[in-house]
């Protein structure tokens, strides 16, 4: 029989008490084994991983409602693409996990994941490159840097901690950019490279002067901002190919991961055709494992998985990208239990932040569904308290455009990542995101 454990948060600021129930153990199908292990204490040196699902994740085919009041709108609007309950594990309160989100039943059995369905903003927008930047900018006025830039900004050195906010990415997105400090892309073992793009302003000093001279630049009288960028960027480039963790050349030290990752040819997981997964997010956790083996003091990694704007062709591409984020996620996971860092075991010290744009539509259109509001992130981790938090969108009681109306904001998700898990006093954090949000209880 499936065992059940409430949580239950008092959301101060709106009053509002939220519960939510977990299934723990084993059960009906997929239900991932094992039993509930208690959340351990924050860690003294704690990593945030973020994982950007791109491009709007139809999380109401992923977490279905299987039960209640929600269900029978839920089949109606989704004839032809809703999920079965013969393909979900139960989550408790109406609420069901799809198998083919690949070995998520296993970590949220083991009570290792916290769910927040229904998470968005007020006056939501529903295109991809807006709402990308009102969730990377966090705050209650947006000025143009991001919640991350700012923590950079408050928590960072202005000369120093080059290492310690990196994006695996190739970008630089607004989530990621302060006001005096940013973070570092690094996209392959061979380390940090100079980015070439600061170097074609007229008044942009030359690579040399930059790459062996960036004191001279940074004390350079001029106020060019363009000068500062690159002159800042080359200090970024010095130290980071100077960090010990990086040997000859610029390269971290080589590692094979301790498990198989989607894409892999030991991965048992296939697409649905049966081809192997898409090897995108892996191929990033991968490197961010090698980065923490390796002793890079990063306190927050920034990682993507785009390909989730299932407008057609749903039914094929939805189960496919779940199955190659959910088995990475456990792949990155089960690999960090295996690394030793000089402030403890990897898996204990990292945390994990999944988050959307936004959600989809209710109501299927031909072979897809089109952008929403209400959106789903997730935290997994072992200082985690598994479970759903904050509530699950009224079906029953759609908006004027057919759309889920939100339930958590999403910058209590930030307020609580901050607080609690990156250290930030309460004053600071509320300064950070403009405003005072809920906390939520799974930290």
């Amino acid at each position: 029989m499936t065992t059940r454990r409430e949580f239950i948060q008092t959301l101060g600021a709106t009053g509002a008490a939220l519960a939510g129930l977990s299934a723990c153990g084993g059960g009906g199908k997929g239900s991932g084994g094992g039993s509930t292990q208690p959340p351990i204490s924050v860690p003294s040196a704690p990593i945030l991983v973020l994982v950007n699902i791109d491009g709007g994740y139809d999380w109401l085919n992923v977490t279905p409602p299987n039960a209640g009041g929600n269900l029978g709108v839920y089949q109606t609007k989704r004839a032809t693409l809703g999920i079965a309950d013969t393909a979900l594990t139960d989550l408790g309160s109406g609420i069901g996990l799809n198998l083919d989100f690949t070995s998520m039943d296993q970590l949220h059995a083991l009570g290792r994941v916290a769910w927040l369905p229904g998470i968005g903003m007020p006056n939501p927008n529903l295109s991809h490159f807006t709402a990308q930047d009102l969730w990377g900018q966090g705050a209650a006025v947006p000025a143009g840097t991001g919640w991350l830039g700012r923590f950079a900004d408050t928590a960072f050195s202005p000369t120093g901690d080059v290492l310690r906010g990196l994006t695996v990415t190739s970008d630089l997105p607004v989530m990621l950019k302060g006001t005096n400090r940013s973070f570092v892309s690094i996209t392959g073992a061979g380390g940090y490279v100079f980015p070439s793009y600061l170097l074609s302003g007229t008044t942009v000093p030359d690579a040399p002067l930059l790459e062996t001279g960036w004191g001279t630049a940074l004390a350079a009288a001029s106020a060019d901002p363009g000068y500062l960028l690159a002159a800042q960027a080359g200090k970024l480039f010095y130290d980071a190919q100077n960090h010990p963790a990086f040997g000859a050349g610029g390269s971290l030290t080589a590692r094979t991961p301790s498990v198989p990752y989607p894409g892999d040819a030991a991965y048992p997981v296939k697409r649905l055709n049966g081809a192997g997964l898409t090897s995108g997010l892996s191929n990033q956790f991968k490197l961010i494992a090698q980065m923490i083996a390796a002793g890079l003091p990063a306190q927050v990694y920034f990682s993507r998985l785009g390909g989730w704007d299932t407008h057609s062709n749903q039914a094929t591409d939805l189960p496919n990208l779940q199955r190659a984020l959910g088995g990475s996620i456990k792949a990155f996971y089960d690999d960090l239990a295996t690394i030793t860092t000089a402030s403890g075991n990897a898996q204990d010290r990292v945390m994990i932040l999944a988050y959307s744009e936004f959600g989809r539509r209710v109501q299927e259109n031909n072979g897809g569904t089109d952008h929403g509001t209400a959106g789903l992130s997730f935290c997994v981790g072992k200082a985690v308290k598994g479970g759903l938090y904050g509530g699950y969108p009224d079906l029953t009681s759609l908006d004027s455009n057919g759309n889920m109306k939100y339930t958590t904001d999403f910058r209590s998700l930030y307020a609580t990542v901050l607080d609690r898990w990156l250290g930030q006093a309460t004053a600071t954090t509320d300064g950070l995101l403009g405003s005072s949000y809920p906390r939520l209880g799974f930290l």
